[in-house]
């Protein structure tokens, strides 16, 4: 861990750290998609559960996550350790969060009712594990460097990772159940090892993270806070100082500017996000009637897709500045889903296009929002004089669960409503329509709004060096002034 002096700044950082830190980004993205992508399949199709029923499951499971994520945020930015604030609770997640991953692909023989809750359970199990590791990774992510640029391309090294985990687990699942029905398993079987195989590559990249980052945290000098208040030297406070303090810091962080424009937008592409993966399968299953290996060809496309735009990302952030390259491929690609409403993907090559156009919005939101985000605990800091990585980083997860969450109720009830019904060899019209819409018009509506509220965002390049310029002084307790970025403020 390093310490560092108030002023110090930290610029380029070694290749093996971002490739550590990458890594990490696997195991976020791995149980994240493989849930996304087809939690809600397995429950309709395989367990039998009605897909209202399936969408309140991820609704009330995903919705626990996200308002329990700033409690996980203030624990970790409080915490006391040699180790640091961030990577023991990394470390700690890294068994309950692989175990959770293989029961959530559990089917259990038991009536209706017993089945939901069962499902219920495990799902809330497992988000509650996942956020252990996650809030505190991505807060790790905004100490390794207070580099504007240099976080952009932390994250691109990130998103690398992150869409091969979005190609392993959207790709290899058709796969093994396949392969597991061929050599004379069952359904229960095929699932079984979905869940082993990706349990088990989480518990891997959690543990090679975890390693590689060893010595990036940043461990302040005492005088300077962390994120504590002041003269509080341990959060060991009964359980309404510990509330009190939890939503006083929350309060702090809502009022600074740039952090409501980019929650809300973070909000609005979330639902875009989990609409399109959690979509996808029931398009190429239903209404295009793709085989096993022409979906996973289709999975893999998405997610080379992202990968090949995320160079033209870090240039253009780098030539124009991350937030209009962030607002200008939100509008493209919301504007893309709404248009091919009206294609409804005649061939294979159609919808290849379709996700292509659709990866260029999605790829600069998962590599772009994360540096934004990381931008703003320094504008916290001069504001506060606490470092609040953490609080930061659970306000965004909360904002992407709570849309996340959303987008599982929207497609379970717009499924319902058309008339869908998992265990039908054929759907009605309405159906089929109901599909095509949580894929196209609904989510590119709704990605319109996401656009907007990025273009309200107001931290650019140019504001948040004269910002680091004032903090340095300010850390050091010289005279400084807001000359520069007046308007973050």
């Amino acid at each position: 861990m390093k310490t560092i002096d108030a002023g110090q700044k930290r610029r380029a950082l070694p290749i093996r750290m971002k490739a550590g830190y990458a890594i990490g980004q696997m195991s976020d993205s791995i149980g994240f998609n493989v849930f996304y992508f087809f939690f809600l399949f397995f429950l309709t199709d395989f367990a039998g559960v009605p897909a209202g029923t399936a969408g309140t499951i991820s609704l009330i499971a995903v919705t626990w996550d996200a308002v329990t994520d700033p409690v996980v945020g203030h624990i970790s930015d409080n915490l006391r350790s040699r180790h640091g604030r961030r990577r023991p609770m990394m470390l700690a997640a890294l068994a309950p969060y692989s175990v959770c991953t293989y029961l959530l692909f559990n089917n259990i023989g038991a009536p209706g009712g017993a089945k939901a809750f069962y499902f219920g359970a495990v799902a809330i199990l497992f988000w509650s594990c996942y956020k252990v590791y996650v809030i505190p990774f991505f807060a790790l992510g905004a100490e390794l460097t207070d580099d504007f640029d240099e976080r952009t391309s932390l994250r691109v090294w990130a998103s690398v990772p992150l869409y091969g985990a979005v190609m392993l687990t959207s790709a290899a699942p058709p796969v093994i159940i396949e392969f597991t029905l061929q050599g004379g398993g069952d359904g229960t079987d095929a699932w079984h090892n979905v869940g082993l195989i990706f349990g088990g590559a989480i518990a891997l990249t959690v543990f090679v993270c975890h390693r590689a980052t060893k010595g990036g945290e940043i461990v302040k000098k005492e005088a300077y806070s962390v994120g504590k208040d002041a003269g509080d030297a341990g959060d060991t406070g009964d359980a309404g100082h510990f509330v009190l303090r939890l939503f006083t810091n929350l309060r702090s962080v809502l009022r600074v500017k740039p952090a409501k424009f980019l929650l809300l937008s973070v909000l609005f592409w979330s639902v875009v996000s989990s609409m399109a993966s959690g979509g996808l399968v029931y398009l190429m299953t239903n209404v295009l009637h793709y085989s096993a290996s022409l979906q996973s060809i289709c999975f893999v496309v998405l997610s080379l897709a992202g990968i090949v735009w995320l160079p033209a990302i870090n240039f253009g952030s780098a030539r124009f500045d991350k937030r209009r390259v962030y607002f200008l491929t939100l509008l493209f690609s919301a504007a893309c889903l709404i248009s091919f409403n009206f294609i409804r993907f005649p061939t294979p090559a159609f919808l290849i296009v379709f996700l292509v156009l659709f990866e260029m919005g999605n790829s600069a939101f998962w590599t772009l929002y994360y540096s934004m985000m990381y931008d703003i605990s320094e504008l916290d800091e001069f504001i506060s004089g606490k470092r609040r990585e953490g609080t930061i980083a659970a306000l965004m997860s909360f904002s992407q669960k709570l849309g996340s969450a959303f987008a599982l109720w929207l497609m379970g009830f717009v499924l319902d409503l058309g008339g869908y019904n998992g265990s039908a060899a054929l759907q009605p019209d309405t159906a089929l329509n109901a599909i095509v819409w949580v894929n196209t018009w609904i989510p590119g509506a709704i990605g319109l709004g996401a656009a907007l509220f990025a273009f309200l965002y107001p931290l650019t390049k140019p504001r948040f060096n004269a910002l680091l310029q004032a903090l340095a002084l300010k850390r050091n307790g010289e005279a400084h002034s807001t000359a520069g970025f007046e308007k973050l403020l």
